[in-house]
């Protein structure tokens, strides 16, 4: 431990001590407005985390790498495996939607949530994330009050066949692979990808010598694949789909520490997607089809099997009408559940309208709205306005307002413990900041605030789902700074206030009032990367109310490119090797709680030819 502390201030004092000359930050393109849009012209708050990003960062899992940016927070509830709980700005993730190639991967069968288990997802082919904060109702539809988070799969970036192989091993018997088959050409693109990764675990529970502890493990392997096909010089289709079935053992609420024999998980889930594209005169008509399945197995004693489809039809036309960029579309979403014999359907349809247009010279505005038409509630309405002012050349003023609402999950409303009387808890959120960009783009400031207020929440009391009048109000500010110091040494700092309360009293639980983020990523040559961040949060409440301890976690990635196509790295997690207590569910005073992993390190090898 202490050779690895020395090791880790060797490095940081040679990253100091050489550091030379400016980077250019760049530009980089979004799709907030569910079209490419330029970043300095977009009015929601958007964080895109990019390719290299992902390859230098030193976490192993997609929770990871988002808990490295902005107002995202993570607590996990056990080992590697588990299904962990995310917020984002304090919103829970029943809050969040999450896309992974445009495809919706939730589970609808689950409890008060329809949650996508984003840490199913193997990182080593993703290509960016982007998080769109705030509410994204009225494009994306329901569970978007705190935002939507959009991961992306990488495509060929040259003509040809490549094939790409990956390994990675380390800490807790943890194995991963990865073997990428890419073709390209001028009427399509093709990318095949098999995964699979596995580990032994280890106790999540903190040792108390009171109870039996043992170690925790999981596997999960799947497939998917990315196509594009230019048909004509008008005619575009593409066609995505995605398989993955991960096992894992965990230790829960109802349970003392060393139950993996009767306590485990199975998921699997089945996705497609399927759209048509036709552009002509600057006018695009685009037809999704999106089936998705999933199926969960909890054993907890008993085995309880959960089933969820969903179906979904889209139409979208684009185009500029009249000066105007106006997006018009209709959608047909219906939900099928089986939870452990509890059947359910439901049907949603929508009609939505984005238009974005100049106000003055340096201001772009975008206004949307939505109905839904719903089997359960009749008809429901939200809408957002968005503006973007370029002050000065260099200073950027953002700002939106905007309804949403998440809709009863069929789980509240039909299982045993379901409530056919509940209705959507409904929102309202504004969201301000201001970017500004320093001499030759070397460094780039952003401050915001934001507010979200969610009524006529649903909770569960009594053994029954109920509509309740409390209120949740979350706010809070960020502040980032990002500069290239020198050609190799680019440094950045992410800080963020969250404050959140029910009108009841009672303050949101496991998100942290203060995160913080310093990372530094040093490239004294083309072949030698090192990035290392730290990550400290404070002030985070346990799911009775009492505050959990400091988390701090020190983190380094160090990577060496050896031929043209081949890259070697090690990955250091918890360098501090600390005992981060990051939630509290256990229903005996022997359980203190589940704790991240301690000091890891892995060891990985990338082949392209």
């Amino acid at each position: 431990m202490k050779f690895l502390k020395v090791i880790y201030c060797i490095i940081i004092f040679s990253i100091t001590k050489n550091a030379i000359s400016q980077e250019s930050l760049g530009n980089i393109v979004v799709t907030p407005n569910r079209s490419l849009v330029e970043l300095n012209k977009v009015g929601s708050s958007v964080l895109k985390i990019n390719k290299k990003q992902i390859e230098s960062s030193a976490a192993t899992t997609t929770s990871g790498i988002l808990q490295e940016f902005g107002g995202f927070t993570v607590s996990t509830k056990g080992n590697k495996g588990t299904d962990p709980s995310y917020f984002n700005r304090g919103l829970s993730r029943k809050y969040i939607k999450v896309l992974v190639d445009g495809m919706d991967l939730s589970d609808i069968t689950s409890t008060q949530e329809e949650p996508t288990y984003i840490d199913n997802l193997n990182l080593i082919t993703i290509d960016n994330i982007e998080i769109l904060n705030g509410s994204q109702g009225t494009l994306y539809g329901g569970n978007a009050i705190g935002g939507v988070i959009s991961i992306n799969s990488s495509f060929p970036d040259e003509f040809g066949f490549k094939e790409i192989n990956y390994l990675e091993a380390g800490s807790y018997g943890s194995i991963k692979n990865s073997n990428s088959f890419n073709y390209s050409n001028e009427k399509l693109q093709l990318v095949v990808n098999l995964e699979g990764e596995r580990s032994t675990g280890y106790s999540s529970f903190i040792e108390t010598e009171l109870a039996p502890t043992e170690k925790d493990g999981y596997y999960l392997y799947g497939s998917n694949f990315l196509s594009n096909f230019i048909i004509t010089d008008d005619v575009e289709a593409n066609f995505n789909g995605r398989f993955y079935k991960q096992h894992n053992e965990y230790d829960d609420a109802y349970s003392y520490p060393g139950d993996s024999l009767v306590h485990y998980r199975d998921d699997k889930v089945y996705a497609l997607l399927f759209d048509l594209i036709f552009s002509h005169n600057e006018i695009s008509h685009k037809i999704t089809y999106q089936p998705t399945y999933t199926t969960r197995i909890n054993t907890i004693g008993g085995v309880y099997e959960y089933d969820g489809r969903k179906n979904k039809l889209e139409y979208i036309l684009s185009g500029n009408f009249f000066g105007i960029n106006t997006l018009s579309g209709l959608e047909y979403l219906k939900k099928s559940a089986d939870m452990n014999g509890d059947l359910a359907d439901k049907e949603i349809h929508s009609i939505f309208s984005e238009f974005r247009f100049k106000l003055l010279n340096s201001t772009n505005v975008d206004a949307s709205i939505r109905r839904e038409y719903d089997s359960q509630y009749d008809t429901f309405d939200t809408g957002r306005i968005q503006f973007n002012n370029n002050i000065f050349k260099n200073v950027i003023l953002r700002g939106s307002l905007g309804t949403g609402y998440r809709t009863p999950t069929p789980y509240e409303l039909y299982s045993s413990y379901g409530n056919t009387n509940l209705t959507p808890e409904k929102s309202i959120t504004y969201d301000l900041g201001s970017e500004i960009s320093f001499k030759k783009n070397s460094g780039k400031l952003y401050f915001g605030v934001f507010e979200t207020k969610v009524e006529d929440i649903i909770k569960y009391a009594a053994s029954k789902y109920r509509q309740s009048t409390a209120n949740l109000k979350t706010h809070g500010s960020e502040i980032s700074f990002k500069t290239s110091i020198y050609d190799f040494l680019t440094t950045s700092i992410d800080y963020t206030k969250t404050h959140g309360k029910e009108n009841d009293g009672d303050s949101i639980t496991l998100v942290p009032k203060d995160k913080i983020v310093f990372s530094l990523n040093y490239e004294p040559r083309e072949n030698i990367n090192i990035n290392t961040y730290y990550l400290f949060q404070n002030k985070s409440k346990d799911t009775k109310y009492n505050e959990l301890p400091v988390y701090r976690s020190l983190n380094l990635n160090a990577s060496y490119s050896f031929q043209k196509n081949s890259k070697a790295f090690v990955k250091f997690e918890n360098i501090l090797d600390r005992d981060n207590i990051v939630n509290r569910g256990g229903g005996t005073s022997e359980n203190l709680g589940y704790r991240s992993p301690g000091l890891s390190m892995y060891l990985g090898l990338k082949f392209e030819n």
